[in-house]
């Protein structure tokens, strides 16, 4: 599990574009940019799946059933933003940083 501290924004959104980018095929295609669709970019529901580990195990999370959806997986952009919701809900839920989110 990698830690969550410092990665909101722009650091988030690059963490999810390179977990997404493992599971696309290397075709040398489109570059992936935030509101590309996934799917034209070579996501398919195995990768979907896959990117949908990849992220539970980076962040140490789970992603509620409600947002394991095909608008969740429509971008990165709607991705990251999903899991910036539910990094958020962690944090509003321990009433703050967790303990993982500390600085060195």
């Amino acid at each position: 599990m990698t830690e969550t501290a410092g990665r909101t924004g722009d650091a988030l959104g690059e963490t999810i574009r390179d977990l997404v980018a493992r599971q696309l095929p290397d075709e040398g295609g489109r570059e992936l940019t935030p509101d590309l669709p996934l799917r034209d970019a070579g996501l398919n529901s195995l990768g979907t799946v896959a990117t949908l580990v990849a992220i539970e195990s980076e962040f140490g999370l789970s992603l509620p059933d409600e947002l394991v959806t095909p608008e969740t997986f429509h971008s990165v952009r709607t991705l990251t933003a999903a899991v910036a919701s539910v990094v958020d809900a962690e944090r509003d839920a321990t009433g703050g940083a967790r303990a993982d989110d500390a600085v060195c």
